[in-house]
């Protein structure tokens, strides 16, 4: 009997044996078909993310100022019938392309014979930080018990210090460049290329950049665009500038701007400039979110009754 069992078990080794290890490299197949399908899933993600990372903005070509770069972005018209160029100066805490406003009017305006520069301004920044001052305070020596207060250690001065080859091997440090020296190398690159008519658009803050650079500014700007710019700090240069204005802003903008657009339209008429235009777009923000499509329908019908639709007009007079 006991001959018997020993050899039923044998059997049944022999059949079970196979299809436990085939069951098992049928596993071992999936786990490794299913990791191969998640390597080449996260590796064709990683791929699309590299590509959209490493993607460069259109048009760009840095501008050389004071031996440094400044980056800029130009992009030239395709109507074929070149009207002129404007150069987009982005609001503070946005870079070169800023979606919302000057990147999509950038690209926008090709298209009815305005090229674009799109220039990286410099905005002063201050961290969020609070340092707390240490106070001296008296030291508790758990020894003998006693109170003592420490005294200051010696301050060291980190540059005297340092040895005279290694300031020697220091590079000397550039001086900042100025929001007025990268819009006058703006305008000298435009210049070089021919365009004549120069518009002026900035977006917030950057709307108070170019205020402050036409008073300074060698070369004269044909116009000027303000985008959901606040008040002033100056206004003094309205009253001599005379050249065209279109003032835009939403309904939603930020608080202050839509008051500070009534101001300067009060002011306009005070000085006689009746080339001064105010334009309020229903639904929009400070960013116009939405309606990109809106503003530059706006800045490009504006644009077309200032300057190309009057130069039609004064060429069928001469006929």
């Amino acid at each position: 009997m006991q001959g018997f069992q020993t050899i039923l078990l044998s059997l049944l080794m022999v059949v079970l044996l196979p299809l436990s290890a085939r069951a098992a490299d049928e596993t071992d197949t999936s786990l490794s078909d299913s990791t191969s399908a998640d390597a080449t899933m996260t590796t064709s993600k990683n791929d699309v993310f590299m590509i959209r990372q490493q993607q460069p903005i259109a048009g760009f070509e840095p501008l050389t100022v004071a031996g440094q770069q400044v980056d800029a972005a130009f992009l030239e018209e395709t109507l074929g019938e070149p009207h002129g160029a404007i150069v987009l100066l982005h609001d503070q805490g946005e870079a070169l392309e800023s979606w919302g406003v000057v990147t999509p009017l950038r690209h926008e305006m090709l298209q009815y014979g305005w090229s674009t520069l799109s220039l990286m301004l410099d905005y002063p920044f201050t961290p969020n930080i609070l340092l707390a001052i240490k106070p001296d305070v008296p030291v508790v020596n758990d020894s003998d018990q006693t109170t003592a207060v420490k005294e200051p250690l010696p301050t060291v001065d980190s540059d005297a210090t340092k040895t005279d080859n290694t300031q020697k091997d220091e590079p000397a440090s550039l001086p900042a460049i100025s929001n007025q020296q990268r819009i006058e190398a703006a305008v000298a690159f435009l210049s070089a290329k021919g365009i004549k008519r120069i518009i002026f658009l900035g977006h917030g803050k950057g709307g108070v950049v170019a205020i402050d650079a036409l008073g300074s500014l060698t070369s004269p700007i044909s116009a000027l665009i303000l985008v959901g710019t606040d008040t002033l700090d100056n206004n003094d240069v309205f009253q001599t500038f005379n050249q065209p204005i279109l003032d835009i802003y939403g309904d939603q903008d930020l608080d202050g701007v839509s008051l500070a657009v009534n101001t300067r339209k009060v002011l306009m008429k005070r000085n006689g400039n009746i080339r001064y235009t105010s334009r309020e777009i229903i639904g929009a923000n400070h960013v116009f979110y939405g309606l990109e499509s809106t503003l530059a329908s706006t800045v490009r019908g504006w644009l077309h009754a200032t300057f190309v639709n009057r130069k039609q007009v004064n060429n069928a007079a001469l006929l």
